[in-house]
């Protein structure tokens, strides 16, 4: 292809990866509101986690899809199976119709993340592919500031339904782009792992519901929560026993069998959970304690998404300077751990820079783990098992933001509603919203009340992420440093180009 042919694909490309990347962010700004129209602030939570189950259940099933029917077609499918779900989220009467739109716009999100790199992989020459891999960190550093501000900036000045419509006109940009992409001839036979992915499905939608329930309190010792815990644990039993036999799995436990590969899988999943809840549930702070605008809202969440991805880009150059891949990742958790323990004091009448300071803490360890660990888990992975090594890493990211979520959502509504309840007993609790708009028409002495509710909620919620931060620090610091870097320093000798190229990956 021609140079300019090359620059429209590409473009088009990243046009369809940043929009599933970008929804968490645009979404976290306009949840306020959303709840403010549809439903109670109790049902927070499932605006994200439905999203990502679909997301992360639907990724290597679109993986193998890619593969057999051509990446190009199938990107199209993902693409307009997104568009048509961010067409119904929009038009979305309630929450129980808005949630399962966002189901079915992330399995069209799964389609995209499983397939966007690989298909940049399929296009470009090899010898300008790390080029363009590097250009995509510089687009999504770009997007992390331009995403949150656009959710706030449409639910201030159109409606929130407007931060679902902008994916409708950014899809069809991307599917006339796909038009230049030429038609794959690399076709590989591959088997569906359909009840593999089922399987993992169950698992983590038992486990979610355990956690975060369908909307007000969870009582967390009950029939209900421990049954579906359980419920959780057979699906995995079943999963493991159905890999292990599967020709073609759709996770192969091979790429996480070792003591480094599976502490730095785990180490990856916990950070995905800090990133979940340093992206939710911050706008709600902004929004229904400090009174600020979605607009402003997105812009204060901005810093925490720049700063985890530029220490993504930092802690490469660190780590190939001057090695300390497994010290890097440590001292990221711990940084992680103390921005959380900062969240954590948040009352009614913190600043709002305190709360953006202490997320962008948390954004900087984020970072500072997962690119770091990506890496080493390569490095320790058979070349021909690296792209199922590092889905499944991706994997593992989404499900932790899901259980950072929901982890989160559920510690906080139970705060909410029973501090509600102590203050204000007349008040019904359950008609609680979070929009700024909704709290500013309260009676002066009912609003202080219930901004002293929320902050004091989501200070709960943040405290139960320090335990796991600390557990993330434990973790990674069982890491064997010693066999980490001898692994490296044989690879380098190795095979210096590829180890290039999977860390710009």
């Amino acid at each position: 292809m021609s140079r300019r042919r090359l620059l429209v694909v590409f473009f088009g490309i990243l046009l369809g990866a940043t929009l599933s990347g970008l929804d968490g962010a645009i979404v976290a700004t306009a949840a306020p509101t959303i709840l403010g129209e549809l439903g109670s602030v109790s049902l927070l939570p499932w605006l994200t986690t439905s999203y990502l189950l679909a997301q992360v259940t639907t990724m290597a099933v679109f993986g193998k899809l890619g593969d057999i029917y051509g990446r190009r077609r199938v990107f199209v499918i993902a693409i307009v199976i997104f568009m048509v779900g961010s067409m119904l989220c929009g038009l979305a009467t309630s929450m129980p119709m808005l949630i399962g739109t966002r189901v079915l716009q992330g399995i069209g999100a799964g389609g995209i993340t499983a397939l966007a790199m690989a298909l940049i992989a399929d296009v470009m020459p090899a010898d300008k592919l790390g080029r363009y891999l590097g250009y995509t960190g510089v687009v999504f550093a770009v997007t992390a500031v331009l995403g949150p501000w656009a959710g706030g900036f449409f639910t201030d000045n159109f409606t929130w339904r407007w931060a679902f419509f902008v994916n409708i006109p950014s899809g069809i940009i991307c599917l006339i782009t796909l038009l230049f992409v030429p038609k794959s001839t690399n076709r590989v036979a591959h088997r569906i792992d359909v009840l593999g992915a089922l399987l993992l499905a169950g698992a983590a939608s038992s486990l979610l519901l355990a956690i975060g329930g369908t909307g007000g309190r969870v009582e967390f010792v009950s029939t209900r929560t421990l049954g579906l815990a359980a419920l959780s644990a057979v699906f995995v039993a079943f999963f493991v026993i159905h890999e292990r036999r599967s020709s073609e799995p759709i996770l192969a436990l091979r790429v996480i069998a070792g003591r480094v590969r599976a502490l730095a899988l785990s180490a990856n999943l916990i950070a995905g959970l800090a990133f979940g809840s340093a992206i939710v549930y911050p706008p709600l702070f902004f929004e229904a304690v400090r009174g600020i605008s979605a607009t402003q809202a997105g812009l204060l969440l901005a810093p925490f998404a720049v700063t985890s991805g530029l220490c993504t880009i930092l802690a490469g150059q660190i780590t190939d300077r001057l090695g300390g891949h497994v010290v890097v990742p440590f001292v990221g958790m711990i940084v992680s751990g103390i921005g959380m323990i900062m969240l954590s004091t948040i009352e009614a009448t913190t600043s709002a820079a305190f709360v953006v300071g202490s997320a962008m803490l948390v954004g900087v360890g984020i970072g500072f783990v997962m690119q770091t660990l990506l890496y080493v888990i390569q490095r320790f992975t058979e070349p021909a098992d690296i792209g199922m090594a590092t889905s499944t890493i991706m994997l593992a990211r989404l499900l932790g933001n899901s259980l950072g979520v929901a982890i989160v959502g559920t510690i906080f509504t139970n705060s909410l509603l029973s501090s509600v309840e102590q203050r204000l007993p007349d008040f019904p609790a359950d008609s609680i919203q979070g929009s700024p708009q909704k709290i500013a028409e309260l009676s002066d002495g009912v609003r202080e009340e219930i901004q002293s509710a929320f902050a004091h909620a989501l200070a709960n919620g943040f405290s139960a992420m320090i335990p796991v931060m600390v557990i993330g620090a434990v973790v990674v610091g069982f890491i064997p440093a010693k066999r980490v870097r001898d692994r490296l320093q044989s690879a380098s000798a190795e095979m210096p180009l590829a180890e290039g190229t999977a860390h710009a990956m």
